[in-house]
């Protein structure tokens, strides 16, 4: 029974850097549906108190 190289597996060293790409790309895709939820609310708020600020 002989251990067989595997040249398919990842190095920590490899595994490491690409859970860190994973989490860059991560908080930067949502970062940006978190501002753009943030102006949608921020607009439809606006957009109501306007609405309602000129109804009275």
């Amino acid at each position: 029974m002989t251990k067989e190289n595997n040249t398919d597996l990842v190095s920590k060293l490899e595994a490491q850097e690409m859970i860190e790409k994973a989490l860059r790309r991560h908080n930067r895709r949502s970062t940006i549906i978190s501002s753009i939820l943030g102006w949608i609310l921020i607009g439809g708020y606006s957009f109501g108190l306007f609405h309602v600020v000129q109804n009275t």
